[in-house]
């Protein structure tokens, strides 16, 4: 008895004091890490878009709906089914490629700074095909 109650308060002090050790601590560095990794997912989605060769915006739609990848553009989550969306817009929308890219540049300036002037005018010709926009110019081209 006379060990009981010393054992008992050695118990408790060393369970409160181990108790402080589980605290969660997440570093500053998480935040770099994101910021580069959100980079290479835009940098892949643009690579992904230019390395197709019969590059068809429904096909590319279908599968980026499987994907589970998300972007971070302008403080919003974006997945890449939507971003594939947003762009598809954007060149339907834009009566030239100057538009599309004044478009990119105000809207995602992030997704733009991946991308050069050369790669912004691939995306915006390979979104644009297929549009009501692009039959009429190949209409108006071809006759």
């Amino acid at each position: 008895m006379k060990n009981l109650i010393p054992i008992l308060v050695l118990i408790t002090v060393s369970i409160s004091l181990n108790a402080q050790d589980y605290a969660m601590v997440f570093p500053a560095s998480i935040k770099i890490e994101s910021k580069n990794d959100n980079y290479t997912r835009l940098n892949d989605f643009a690579s992904d878009v230019l390395l197709t060769k019969d590059f068809n915006y429904r096909d590319f739609l279908k599968s980026s709906k499987n994907s589970i990848v998300n972007f971070q553009l302008n403080g919003e989550s974006f997945t890449k089914s939507e971003f594939t969306k947003i762009l598809r817009k954007g060149a339907k929308k834009s009566d030239s490629y100057a538009e599309f890219q004044q478009f990119l540049n105000s809207s995602y300036p992030q997704f733009s700074s991946v991308l050069s002037n050369g790669n912004k005018h691939l995306i915006y010709e390979k979104f644009n095909k297929g549009t009501f926009n692009s039959y009429f110019q190949d209409l108006a081209n071809n006759w």
